[in-house]
């Protein structure tokens, strides 16, 4: 069974489900592994929306490069409901899906770590665009052990 890694503040716990309706919402990229679809974005927020099939929209708005103009791009998120909405495939073009793997989530779901399984990709998320040296820093090592390399994420200007 998969899992994810709650942060509590004191200690690790494994996350045995992810919420859709606390998960969705506006979720601003703070650092990634970008793909390469998303390399050379900024300004980047991720907004999703459970939709009446228990599906996941996805709205994505970001900047390209140092073009001043706001682009946006719509995707489909497909949750495994067997791994407790821990494992994703999103799809950006028909027919084509891409596997996602939330890593951790916060117990209030203020920030996120997005990733793949082969470890491909990587997105850090939060509420709000900002998030402190130290919580970066720790969410960094966090992924370095999972098999990560953190010498490819890139931050992300907001």
């Amino acid at each position: 069974m998969a899992t994810a890694i709650i942060n509590t503040g004191m200690a690790q716990t494994n996350l045995k489900n992810i919420d859709l309706e606390k998960f969705a919402g506006k979720w601003f990229v703070i650092a990634c592994i970008p793909t390469s679809f998303d390399k050379n974005w900024n300004y980047v927020t991720e907004t999703y929306s459970v939709n009446a099939k228990g599906k996941i929209d996805i709205y994505t708005t970001y900047k390209k490069g140092n073009d001043p103009k706001q682009k946006d791009v719509r995707s489909k998120g497909f949750p495994d409901k067997k791994s407790n909405n821990v494992k994703w495939k999103v799809q950006f073009v028909w027919p084509f899906r891409a596997d996602y793997l939330v890593e951790e989530v916060d117990n209030n779901y203020f920030y996120t770590v997005v990733g793949h399984p082969k470890k491909k990709y990587l997105y850090i998320m939060n509420r709000t665009g900002t998030m402190g040296d130290i919580q970066y820093k720790e969410i960094l090592d966090r992924c370095a052990k999972k098999g990560y390399d953190t010498s490819q994420i890139l931050k992300i200007q907001q």
